[in-house]
């Protein structure tokens, strides 16, 4: 109960939040040309927000410090979709079971549903969902589901900016376009295209995963009103990235008394730093200047030592798993350190091959260089989406 409320707080912010990026004005306006009253989409409306912000709840929530063993929870883990209409996510997705229902149980929802009394559809990407899970998942980690609109508003899988889920009204049943008219019985798990619709563009009740045969956003008419909501990489990336700069402070955090002094910055140009896999002493070499990536350190320096999530271990711990150690940096100081997330890669930064990612300016823009007075002709001049805390 007490999760309901906190998060029906935070419900007109992420309407409002929608509205500006153009979505919600879209599914408005386009719902509106056919019967639907403005009451209707309003609560419709309000439950896909509250529905995003459950799954960015769950994607975010505490990660512990205890050893997991190649399975590990970790930042952006999402549930699968309930497909018995039971209300809780099935344990496993395979390829033909990310599209379901929304498991409002397993996400501490009540039983939410859209103005026309109908329960939410819900669809999560392969490498987003939580089991089976597939590494690495970080801030490079594509969405793998087109959303296509006639509005001119899309996501093409096949051009490496889809979405990580989709959360669907069905609406009031209608006749759809290939003839088939929708029945629905809520206490069942009926076929998909009793709920969801077709449109010129594409069939809501048989997406194609990383293809361009997505879903479907297309004005309300007699034969389509569903009303889609894509859950978009930046909006998933940015709580990811906060939630991983948090983790890394606290690994960093002085757990003892005097305080040890942290560790060399490994250099960025040691590619032997970068990767997924288990890295062992004599990787991440030590950088020349103060700012580097996180390095190795198996003997104290660390607080945990050999529990810790940052010596290497990728058997043990999401950090290493999921290749974090790529996109954090870090300048050691007195008396505090300073830690930076790079964000999403900008416009002219690649990051593709191993002689890329050690380039620093391929992960930091030139405004966070600046203040962390690092002089780099090559960085990128735009509006930096790096964070970082001392």
């Amino acid at each position: 109960m007490k999760q309901t409320i906190k998060l029906q707080r935070g419900v007109t912010a992420w309407v409002i939040l929608l509205i500006l990026a153009g979505l919600a004005g879209y599914a408005l306006q386009a719902s509106l040309k056919y019967p639907l009253n403005q009451s209707v989409m309003q609560k419709t409306l309000a439950s896909l927000a509250l529905a995003q912000q459950a799954l960015l709840a769950y994607a975010n929530q505490p990660l512990g410090v205890t050893q997991c063993e190649m399975n590990c929870q970790r930042p952006g883990d999402l549930p699968c979709p309930d497909r018995n209409n039971d209300g809780l996510a099935e344990t496993s997705c395979s390829n033909t079971a990310r599209l379901g229902r929304l498991p409002w149980k397993t996400l501490g929802l009540g039983d939410i549903r859209d103005g026309s009394g109908e329960r939410l559809w819900y669809a999560v990407s392969e490498r987003y969902k939580n089991n089976p899970r597939m590494l690495p998942l970080n801030t490079e980690t594509a969405g793998s589901w087109s959303v296509i609109s006639t509005s001119g508003i899309g996501w093409d899988a096949t051009l490496g900016n889809g979405v990580v889920a989709v959360i669907i009204a069905p609406m009031q049943p209608l006749a759809r376009k290939d003839g088939w008219v929708q029945q629905r019985n809520d206490t069942s798990a009926d076929g998909i295209k009793n709920y969801l619709d077709m449109a010129d563009l594409g069939d809501n009740a048989s997406p194609v995963e990383t293809s361009v045969n997505g879903f479907v956003q297309a004005p309300a008419s007699i034969n389509f009103n569903d009303v889609v909501w894509p859950v978009t990489t930046s909006t998933m990336h940015r709580q990811m990235q906060q939630q991983v700069l948090s983790e890394v402070k606290r690994a960093l955090r002085c757990s003892s008394s005097p305080c040890t002094a942290l560790p060399t910055a490994a250099a960025v140009e040691d590619s032997s730093c970068l990767g997924a896999q288990s890295l062992t002493a004599g990787q991440c070499s030590p950088a020349s200047s103060g700012l580097g990536r996180l390095p190795l350190d198996n003997a104290t320096q660390w607080p945990l030592a050999l529990q810790h999530m940052l010596n290497g271990d990728a058997r043990h711990h999401w950090f290493q798993q999921n290749g974090w150690r790529e996109q954090v940096f870090y300048q050691p100081g007195s008396p505090r350190a300073t830690v930076i997330m790079a964000g999403e890669k900008l416009p002219s930064q690649m990051r593709n091959t191993s002689l890329e990612k050690t380039n620093l300016a391929a992960y930091l823009e030139a405004s966070t260089l600046q203040k962390l007075q690092i002089p780099s002709a090559a960085a990128v001049e735009l509006v930096s989406n790096d964070s970082f805390e001392r």
